[in-house]
C-alpha cells in the first residue's frame, strides 16, 4: 500500500489500525449524519494516514498539523476551526476543544479537509475544502498528467499539508502506486531511497532539490522531479535542469488544491496549464501582470470564484500552442517605489548572479519620500560590503530595483512548507534597524 522510510505498510495493515479506532473514546459516538471536526497532530505518520482515511471514508472534516506543533498553538489552531477534539502525539491523548460558536455548523457534504493558509500574506485563516472537491482534484490531476503512471512517487515534503497529501500520496494510491514518504530529515537516506527505486518521482521543495542534486552522482541524471510550494530562482533551476531527465512543477493554493501543472519545465515562472476542471484569469502579457484568479464548480454546480492573491499572466506556448500560467509575485509582495512596480523575484535573480552571494530574499519596507523602498537580506561565504553589493546592482538592474537597504545574515528563515513570509522578514529587519538605533543611541549617551 505504501511506506514510510524504510517500514512497508499493507491495506490489511491500515484496516487493522482503523478497527481499532472505534475503541477510542472520541471516535466512538462519529456518525455521518452528524459530522465533526478533528484536528490531528500526530507523530506517526501511518497512524496520521489511518485516521485522516477513516475520517474522510465517514465523511467527517480532518485538520492536520504538523507534528512539531507546540500543545498550546494546536489547541488555538483547533479551536479556530472549531474542532471538537485534538489528537495530540499519540491517539491515547485526545484532548476536547472548547465550542467555537463563530463557526458555520458542519453538514456531510461539505465535511473535508481543514487546512490553514500558509501567512505569507495576512494572518493565516482556516480553509475547508470538501472531500466532494478533493475527490475531483484527484481524478482530474490523474487524467491530465499522465507522464507519470509508471513512475513511483518518494514524498519527500510533509504529508500534513496538502501538496504532499493529496498530490503525493491520494493520487498514487487512486492510481495504484505504491507512495514512499519520506520524513527522515537525512538527505542520504533520501539519496539511497532514490537511488534503490525505480523510476522514482519526487515531490520536494526547491531547496531540498538543490541540497539532493548536488549530492546525487555526477555521471547520472534523477528521473523525476515536482516542484511546489515556491518558485525556484533562475540560478537553482539552471543548476537542476542538466541534471534531472523529467523535470515538473505544480502550482496551487489551500482553497482550490492544485490549480495547474508544467508538464515540461524549460523556466522557472511557468507553472504550466490548469487541471481540466478548473477555468483560469490573469494578466496578457509579462508587463500586464494580472491577479490570478480560478473558478471550480463547488458541490452543487454553482460557480466558486477563487483570489489567489497571486501576480500572473497566461501565454501561449509555441510548441504545443496552448497557454500556460506564468508566475510573478504575490500581490502584496509588490514593491511600488515612486509609482513604479518592482517585482522581488526579479531582483532576487539578478542578485544571485553575484558570484559570492548563496541566497537571497527581497522584500519592502516604508519609505516617507518614494512610498515604498526595496530591502533585501543575503547569505554569503565572507563579509561582502552592502554599498559593494549596491554599485554591482546599479550595472545589472534598474535604479528603482536596487535594494536601499542590504543586510547580510547566516541563513534566511523559511517555513516548513519551503516558502519565505517577506513580511515577517520585513518585521524582523526593521526590529533589527530599531534595536541598532537604540544602541548606538545609548553609546552617544555614555560618551
Amino acid at each position: 500500500m505504501l511506506r514510510v522510510n524504510n517500514i512497508d505498510y499493507s491495506a490489511d495493515n491500515l484496516k487493522t489500525l482503523q478497527a481499532g479506532f472505534q475503541s477510542i473514546d472520541a471516535l466512538q459516538a462519529l456518525t455521518s449524519a452528524t459530522p465533526q471536526r478533528i484536528a490531528v497532530c500526530l507523530e506517526d505518520t501511518f497512524t496520521w494516514l489511518a485516521l485522516c482515511f477513516y475520517l474522510r471514508d465517514k465523511q467527517h472534516s480532518v485538520m492536520p498539523l504538523h507534528t512539531d506543533t507546540p500543545i498550546d498553538a494546536a489547541q488555538k489552531s483547533a479551536k479556530q476551526a472549531g474542532c471538537e477534539w485534538l489528537f495530540y502525539h499519540t491517539l491515547s491523548n485526545a484532548i476536547q476543544i472548547p465550542s467555537n460558536t463563530n463557526v458555520p455548523t458542519l453538514t456531510p457534504a461539505k465535511a473535508g479537509l481543514i487546512q490553514m493558509s500558509s501567512g505569507t500574506t495576512g494572518t493565516p485563516k482556516c480553509i475547508e475544502r470538501s472531500w466532494h472537491t478533493i475527490a475531483t482534484e484527484i481524478e482530474s490531476y490523474i487524467a491530465f498528467f499522465t507522464e507519470t503512471d509508471d513512475m513511483t512517487p518518494v514524498v519527500a515534503c510533509p504529508v500534513t499539508h496538502s501538496y504532499g497529501l493529496i498530490c503525493g500520496v491520494m493520487v498514487a494510491l487512486a492510481r495504484g502506486k505504491a507512495p514512499i514518504i519520506i520524513t527522515n530529515i537525512n538527505p542520504r537516506f533520501l539519496l539511497k531511497t532514490l537511488q534503490t527505486t525505480e523510476r522514482p518521482l519526487l515531490y520536494a521543495s526547491p531547496i531540498m532539490l538543490q541540497g539532493i542534486v548536488r549530492l546525487w552522482p555526477a555521471d547520472k541524471k534523477l528521473h523525476a522531479i515536482m516542484t511546489s510550494g515556491s518558485i525556484m530562482t533562475q540560478p537553482i533551476f539552471d543548476e537542476l535542469r542538466p541534471r534531472i531527465d523529467n523535470m515538473y512543477q505544480q502550482y496551487g493554493c489551500s482553497e482550490a488544491g492544485c490549480i495547474s501543472i508544467n508538464r515540461q519545465m524549460t523556466r522557472p515562472d511557468d507553472l504550466g496549464e490548469p487541471l481540466p476542471h478548473l477555468a483560469m484569469s490573469a494578466g496578457d502579457d509579462s508587463h500586464n501582470p494580472d491577479e490570478i484568479i480560478v473558478t471550480a464548480s463547488s458541490n452543487h454546480g454553482a460557480l466558486n470564484r477563487i483570489h489567489t492573491q497571486d501576480l500572473g499572466y497566461l501565454q501561449q506556448s509555441p510548441a504545443t500552442g496552448k497557454y500556460h500560467l506564468h508566475f510573478v509575485t504575490r500581490l502584496d509582495d509588490t514593491v511600488i517605489v515612486s509609482g513604479l512596480n518592482v517585482y522581488p523575484q526579479d531582483v532576487e535573480n539578478t542578485l544571485l548572479q553575484h558570484p559570492q552571494i548563496d541566497d537571497v530574499v527581497v522584500f519592502k519596507t516604508d519609505d516617507k519620500f518614494a512610498g515604498q523602498r526595496v530591502c533585501a537580506r543575503y547569505v554569503a561565504a565572507q563579509s561582502l560590503d552592502p554599498h559593494v553589493i549596491r554599485q554591482w546592482c546599479l550595472t545589472h538592474m534598474a535604479p528603482f530595483q536596487v535594494p536601499s537597504q542590504l543586510q547580510q545574515v547566516d541563513q534566511i528563515e523559511r517555513m516548513a512548507n519551503g516558502k519565505i513570509s517577506r513580511k515577517q522578514v520585513a518585521r524582523d529587519f526593521v526590529k533589527d534597524q530599531q534595536a541598532a538605533q537604540q544602541q548606538e543611541i545609548q553609546q552617544h549617551a555614555k560618551a
